[in-house]
């Protein structure tokens, strides 16, 4: 394979810009770090779920392997549509 280099003339107020950019996403990262919630869209993590339903990672787990709730684990995480644990919520949680 034949590398080469190549270099580009970028205007001083774009680098600027793409430094700010870059910072806030940094920025965004720690603070997700530290954040024990996590919401991604129109899915909460567990953590988030069980604070909203007073229940314990127990439950979410008979609850996935009853086939009552579905989820998606990302990692070490498991994710719930939010949809589903309304529908918990307003069923009266059994």
């Amino acid at each position: 394979m034949n590398k080469q280099t190549i270099f580009m003339m970028i205007p001083q107020q774009d680098i600027e810009e793409m430094r700010s950019v870059l910072k806030d996403i940094q920025v965004k990262l720690q603070n997700g770090k530290t954040k024990q919630n996590i919401v991604l869209g129109d899915f909460i993590s567990e953590k988030e779920a069980r604070e909203l339903i007073n229940r314990k990672t127990t439950w979410f787990w008979q609850k996935r392997k009853s086939g009552e709730l579905t989820g998606k684990k990302a990692g070490n995480q498991w994710f719930y549509k939010r949809e589903d644990i309304i529908r918990f919520i307003e069923r009266g949680i059994t």
